[in-house]
């Protein structure tokens, strides 16, 4: 486990995508794969070959908007499938034709493409596959963040081509349904919006991985999913999971914010009422819902996402949307099943970025905070904890208290993490981020700095590698001290 900066949680997405301004232009005549639908013509570039826009499920519209998915299973042969062209992104806000996208994480098409008819993903290969077409590489499942409201697979800035290389495993980044679309829950009725429709998708994606990678070259026992924020969170929602259970291998969740609880039933409920009476619908009426203007569900979406179940429960309003605990596809919060143990038992590696709460601190309060206001969020944040919380961390009198409330957050949500390709690619091929694969090139600084990424156990609670420039440090008993203080507080909203 590691931890790192927010400038490396940036070369953590490098990785992914930069580098465009030194790769080559794709060559006009891409590479074509057979596959059970019929052939798809990608495109070369230098570091390998781009499949884009591929089908793993059927567009999820009118009577299907809020239902499972359903598999993709059309043919398009004779016809040879354009795959460079990226599918539609969920319906999402901020990616309008008008919108800056800051982060790239909207669709890369330059009319920014979205619909509800959006499952579709990825494909990376990586150039080694172009030259030995005998080999079955490991295969690396992208799960976006966003807070479960926006990005999508397609997005520059989840380019896998050079991840792929870098790695030396087949990359593929998928969609989901997002927000209302994905999440909605009107009640427990067969005909019921039930929730977990995005969940639902990302499992679809992985069985399409399943059946389908080694028309790639991807070998389908040996699939690593990975993902960011949401995208972590999601993965750790697969590993508890039963649904999820025989789709992949191992995991690798960034910044997975297990203290941030997922609605209830109850919770989710109320939710869905408020989207049923802002676009004009009787509660759970599902024929007025499916039937109502894609543009309204997302404006009430918008609406509705500004309150909160439980006004003791602040960081809701971070993760308004998402999984619902429903005893099926997410049996329980997913805190109390790795407290358990009910959990798949599947090598994974969890870690955060050091300043993970800087972002979210600062984006919700605009301007310097006051030792009241300080106490008064600490409260709302920490419940009955707060006093105790703000001890713990004894910030001085200052006329800025965001520091310390960011601090706070860090160590509370965010678990430990690491961003470096060279273990991860270890990880995807052998299963051990240390041992050496020989598919997986070796990066100058760990030539200069081989060390021994920990294991956790009992007798080692907290071991932590911090990969930095120019030198990888290992670090016994990482932050034991805040761990030990949030284990004995038990904060954890979804610990009983």
């Amino acid at each position: 486990m590691a931890t790192a900066t927010i400038s490396q949680l940036l070369v953590f997405a490098a990785l992914l995508s930069v580098e465009h301004a030194g790769a080559l232009p794709p060559k006009p005549d891409g590479p074509i794969v057979h596959t059970r639908y019929g052939d798809v013509q990608g495109m070369y570039a230098e570091e390998g070959a781009i499949f884009l826009g591929l089908p793993f499920g059927v567009p999820p519209v009118g009577e299907l908007r809020w239902k499972p998915p359903q598999a993709y299973n059309l043919s398009w042969a004779p016809d040879v499938r354009d795959g460079t062209v990226p599918g539609p992104a969920c319906r999402q806000d901020g990616c309008g034709v008008n919108d800056t996208d800051y982060q790239y994480t909207c669709n890369r098409d330059k009319n920014r493409t979205q619909s509800e008819d959006c499952l579709y993903l990825n494909v990376y290969v990586p150039r080694s596959l172009l030259l030995n077409t005998t080999v079955s590489l490991p295969v690396m499942c992208w799960i976006h963040g966003g807070q479960y409201v926006g990005g999508t697979g397609a997005a520059l800035v989840y380019d896998g081509r050079f991840w792929a290389n870098k790695t030396n495993t087949v990359v593929v980044t998928t969609n989901y349904r997002l927000g209302a679309f994905g999440y909605l829950v009107t009640g427990e009725g067969e005909d019921d919006a039930r929730g977990n429709y995005g969940t639902l998708d990302q499992i679809e994606a992985l069985k399409w991985v399943q059946q389908n990678i080694a028309d790639f070259g991807g070998d389908k026992d040996k699939v690593t999913v990975i993902g960011q924020s949401a995208g972590s969170d999601s993965i750790a929602v697969l590993l508890t999971s039963a649904r999820a259970a025989d789709l992949f291998h191992q995991g690798i969740m960034l910044s997975v914010p297990f203290s941030i609880t997922h609605k209830t039933q109850f919770e989710a409920i109320r939710l869905g009422n408020d989207i049923s009476k802002l676009v004009n619908c009787s509660d759970g009426d599902m024929k007025c819902l499916r039937s109502a203007p894609a543009d309204d569900i997302l404006h009430a979406q918008d609406e509705a996402g500004r309150y909160i179940a439980d006004p003791f429960r602040l960081l809701e309003i971070f993760l308004q949307w998402g999984p619902t605990v429903d005893g099926d596809v997410l049996p329980r919060q997913t805190v109390d099943s790795f407290a358990r143990g009910q959990f798949q038992k599947k090598p994974f590696i969890i870690g955060n970025v050091g300043e993970e709460a800087v972002l979210y601190v600062y984006s919700a309060f605009g301007k310097p905070m006051s030792k009241l206001e300080l106490d008064a969020v600490a409260l709302a944040f920490f419940r009955g904890k707060g006093p105790t919380v703000l001890r713990e961390y004894n910030p001085p009198q200052t006329s800025d208290y965001r520091p310390f409330l960011s601090q706070a957050a860090t160590d509370w949500v965010f678990v430990l993490a690491d961003t470096m390709a060279y273990h991860y690619g270890n990880f995807a091929h052998t299963g051990d981020p240390n041992k050496s694969s020989p598919h997986v090139c070796i990066p100058n600084n760990v030539l200069k700095s081989p060390l021994n990424w920990p294991k956790y156990n009992e007798a080692n609670h907290y071991p932590n590698i911090n990969f930095t420039t120019p030198h990888n440090v290992i670090v016994h008993a990482y932050n034991k001290e805040k761990c030990d203080f949030w284990d004995k507080e038990n904060i954890y909203s979804g610990t009983n």
